[in-house]
């Protein structure tokens, strides 16, 4: 416990040391003026705490089940690699997505996931929407209106859009929008030269699942 005290300090020093610089690292992705960069750091900072309130319970839950040492170990691998992969980021767009959104696979993110399962032997990968998503709303609205996103923005719409078409067209909800984004995701991991075989095997299993706020329960999807 001491020792897990002792690295979470650490860790936190060493996030409160980049943070103050997350404005002028958007501002070399192109955004102006300062107070647009401003608003976008702390857009891509803030929500983290709110996600971290929600999600924590179902962490904890699954920590009781796999263990806590093993989930310890898993979410700092996965900070690790998010925060790396912010360093790849060619728009802040896709900076938002690596630290907020991640409702889409980039090439980034499947790389991630692909040297998950080829050198750390990761035999689930769990695709986990939540209801009430902002990303699928603007993009619903987007594809409805006929009305793009804004730039930097518009790197959600390309990804999320064909995955929900169907039901845009079909004048289907926003939560339809958000399940069917969670299965295109998830199938779009078949389609990867590393984890195609790998799903069809047997041998890694990939799972689509909501997170409905309001109950607190994680639907599992067929």
């Amino acid at each position: 416990m001491y020792l897990i005290a002792a690295m979470q300090c650490i860790m936190s020093m060493s996030a409160a040391l980049s943070w103050p610089f997350l404005p002028l690292y958007v501002i070399e992705l192109g955004v102006h003026p300062v107070s647009s960069a401003s608003m976008w750091a702390g857009i891509i900072q803030s929500p983290q705490f709110l996600l971290a309130a929600i999600v924590g319970p179902f962490w904890g839950t699954l920590a009781d089940r796999v263990g806590r040492k093993a989930m310890v170990l898993r979410c700092a691998t996965a900070m690790a690699i998010f925060t790396f992969l912010m360093g790849l980021s060619r728009n802040v767009g896709e900076l938002f997505v690596f630290r907020d959104a991640g409702n889409f696979v980039s090439d980034n993110v499947l790389g991630t996931l692909e040297y998950g399962y080829g050198a750390l032997g990761v035999k689930l990968i769990v695709v986990l929407g939540h209801e009430s998503c902002g990303a699928i709303a603007a993009t619903y609205d987007a594809v409805a209106e006929n009305k793009p996103l804004p730039p930097n923005l518009d790197v959600l719409q390309h990804a999320i859009a064909p995955g929900i078409a169907s039901v845009v067209a079909a004048k289907g909800s926003k939560q339809e929008a958000v399940v069917a984004n969670v299965r295109a995701q998830a199938e779009k991991l078949k389609a990867s030269p590393v984890l195609g075989p790998a799903i069809a095997s047997g041998d890694c299993k990939v799972v689509a699942a909501e997170y409905r706020f309001h109950t607190g329960v994680i639907d599992f999807l067929k």
